[in-house]
């Protein structure tokens, strides 16, 4: 134990300096971190899970309630700091990381490996940077960490006098991979793996306790959902071409359907692993991977899968949650890069370099204490590492880009000199975080600007404002259909650099042109 004591003191420490360096006391620029927020405020209000619009609340669906929950508990408080629920998610990835590197000791025996393995962890900038973020990444990786830490316990109980014991593990683990449902849907490769652990495990009267617990309870929220006519999101979008430009329509062909799950199994195991354990070198995601990187990627892969094969008692837990995930990565609209791959990167990066390593010891005939040391090798790694973690540093202590800036300030003022309740429209999210009192609404995705006109006249809006936060909807909807319409919007106020518009729009006049064409 005095071992153990020494290494977590040292992982303490290292992530310590290394989370100040890179903690980002600003709203992230996501989106899905304020939406997070306002659903929890809301139900902290005691409006449930549902957002407030024009015509009223209406119940929220886009994000399974988990997290939110979570918030809300922290809220009703009187805890609402954007810096305390920040600081809360590195808390979690911490206790993530403390609870890997037990896992991982106590499954191999190897102190070494498990340290090098958590300490390459807490170097790894994509984590780091959503650690910092107010998202649900670092809660459902912590479900996953506690599921994965009561199955071990589970198993390494035995069975006897000790079955008592072994029935309140199973009661955490039913409890922790529901909950990992509700803060994520990905959850369901963590339900997934939990069936083959007891399928393989021989224990089917258990497996099958294990699955009816867990979909006893998420049927509140399939209920909910089903009384109030809300279709899940998801198969929507995994039918869809482009989520972003609806126009494109839905996948009508298995071969379309055949050639999306290989575009997004090439940029999110092939490159967003890779990305993962080698973040210092480059990926470029605009383009098809060559056949030598997807070769490689097949390696990774491979010992990803073989690392994941040595974690012995929970080796077919393991391999089914991997293989889970990258089954609903590969179901999943493209475009993302590596930000889904976030909630598992720690799991990639332990199951990688222990494949390694079992690899390096299976070529060795005989123990010793060169092997037994091994692991430490890998930690040359982290000269490579330090500088995309400084990277993250550099951009967290920046201030929001020009774009950004102009956008929030326009919101704060219309926060401060319009009537509660105009109804301005753009980003909703970022816009609800700096004008509360104000409606904020998205305009249509449509390229015909007659459509989005009439959108805008039936969501009563007052206001648009016209930005240049880089997204491609702007320049794809909103700006033509106010080109098309200009003597529709009047323009209130500019900021420049880059330029920023606020719109006033007379919905009167728009709805006698529209009525006359």
């Amino acid at each position: 134990m005095r071992d153990n004591r020494i290494y977590i003191l040292i992982l303490g420490v290292l992530f310590a300096v290394i989370y100040s360096m890179i903690f980002d006391v600003k709203l992230d620029l996501n989106g899905d971190n304020v939406h997070y927020l306002t659903l929890a405020k809301n139900i902290s209000d005691g409006l449930g899970y549902a957002n407030v619009t024009p015509k009223g609340t209406v119940p929220a669906s886009h994000f399974p309630p988990g997290y939110s929950v979570f918030l809300s508990v922290f809220m009703l408080l009187g805890i609402r700091s954007l810096v305390f629920f920040k600081i809360l998610n590195g808390i979690l990835f911490f206790v993530s990381l403390m609870g890997i590197f037990y896992l991982l000791w106590k499954i191999t025996g190897s102190r070494v490996l498990a340290f090098v393995c958590a300490l390459l962890a807490v170097f790894s900038p994509h984590t780091l940077r959503f650690s910092s973020m107010v998202m649900s990444e670092m809660l459902f990786l912590f479900c996953s960490v506690v599921c994965f830490y009561a199955l071990y316990k589970y198993c390494a109980i035995g069975g006897g006098t000790s079955r008592f014991r072994r029935l309140l593990w199973l009661f955490v683990i039913i409890i922790f991979a529901a909950y990992a449902y509700y803060v994520r849907a990905a959850g369901i490769a963590l339900i997934f793996a939990i069936v083959v652990f007891f399928l393989f495990g021989r224990e089917w009267l258990r497996g099958i306790a294990a699955l009816g617990g867990i979909l006893l309870l998420l049927s509140p929220w399939w209920f909910r959902n089903r009384t109030l006519g809300i279709e899940s999101r998801y198969f929507g979008t995994m039918m869809t071409v482009n989520p972003w430009r609806p126009e494109e329509g839905s996948i009508s062909t298995v071969g379309e359907f055949i050639r999306k799950m290989m575009t997004n199994f090439d940029e999110t195991v092939i490159k967003g692993f890779r990305e993962i354990i080698f973040p210092f070198i480059p990926v470029n995601y605009e383009a098809n991977s060559s056949v030598f990187q997807v070769v490689a990627g097949l390696f990774i892969l491979g010992f990803i899968l073989y690392g994941a094969w040595n974690l012995k008692l929970l080796k077919w837990a393991f391999i089914a949650y991997l293989l889970g995930q990258i089954g609903l990565l590969m179901l999943w609209h493209g475009g993302n890069e590596s930000r889904y791959v976030i909630p598992i990167a720690p799991f990639i990066i332990v199951c990688f370099y222990n494949g390694l390593y079992c690899l390096l010891v299976s070529r060795v005939k005989n123990s010793s204490k060169t092997t037994l040391h091994a692991p430490y090798a890998f930690l040359i790694l982290i000269f490579a590492l330090w500088p995309t973690v400084k990277a993250v540093s550099v951009k967290a202590k920046a201030p929001y880009p020009p774009a950004f800036e102009n956008y929030f300030t326009i919101a704060k003022q219309m926060q401060k000199q319009l009537p509660k309740n105009t109804v301005c429209c753009r980003k909703p999210e970022f816009f609800t975080y700096f004008a509360p009192d104000l409606y904020a609404i998205n305009y249509l995705y449509s390229t015909e600007p007659g459509e989005v006109i009439k959108d805008m006249i039936e969501k009563n809006v007052d206001y648009v404002v016209l930005e240049q936060l880089g997204y491609a909807s702007t320049v794809r909807y909103l700006y033509p259909a106010i080109l098309a319409n200009e003597d529709l919007f009047e323009l209130m106020w500019t900021l420049p650099n880059p330029d920023t518009y606020l719109l006033k729009f007379n919905r009167e006049r728009a709805i006698e042109k529209l009525g006359n064409n």
